[in-house]
Order: structure tokens, then sequence, then C-alpha cells
């Protein structure tokens, strides 16, 4: 699934690793490698404010071709925003 080379900096879409299948467009723009020998990404995301996030490939993915679509129109609201700063659901 996630046989492709991410290009420092670009947007990927993250994935959660609590099961609950939530993703956000996320700006990935430095890796480094963590004290076990794995590869982190950290990147950051948000419209109105920022948050940091740190990655392993395993939980980063490629746009789809309809999400390059949508972000290449700056139509942000469309893609994935399912982490922190999303609104509620009543």
């Amino acid at each position: 699934m996630n046989n492709f080379e991410l290009k420092i900096p670009d947007y990927y879409i993250a994935q959660k690793t609590d099961g609950s299948g939530n993703e956000q467009i996320v700006k990935y723009y430095r890796k480094d490698e963590s004290n076990e020998n794995k590869t982190l990404y950290y990147g950051y995301y948000g419209i109105n404010s920022y948050h940091e996030v740190v990655s392993l490939k395993e939980n980063i993915r490629e746009l789809t071709n309809k999400e390059s679509k949508l972000f290449s129109e700056k139509k942000y609201w469309s893609l994935p925003q399912n982490f922190y700063h999303s609104f509620p659901n009543y």
C-alpha cells in the first residue's frame, strides 16, 4: 500500500493509529531517524491554526487523484480533516 517515495516537503494524508480510520491532510517538511532506527516524518496541519504531527511511513498515504484535484483547486475543506481541529458531529 505504501510503496512510494515521500518527497519532502510535500502534502500527504496521515492516518490515525487508534483504529478510528481518521485521516488528515498534512504537509510533511522533515524526516529523521528515531532511536529505534525507524524513519520519522515531521509535519503540520491546520487551516486556522497549526498542529504538529510525527508519523511513520506506514501511517502515510499519497493523495488520491480526486484529492489532488481538490487540493489544486484550493478546496481544502473537502480534503480529509479528521484530526483535532475538526468540527464536532452533533
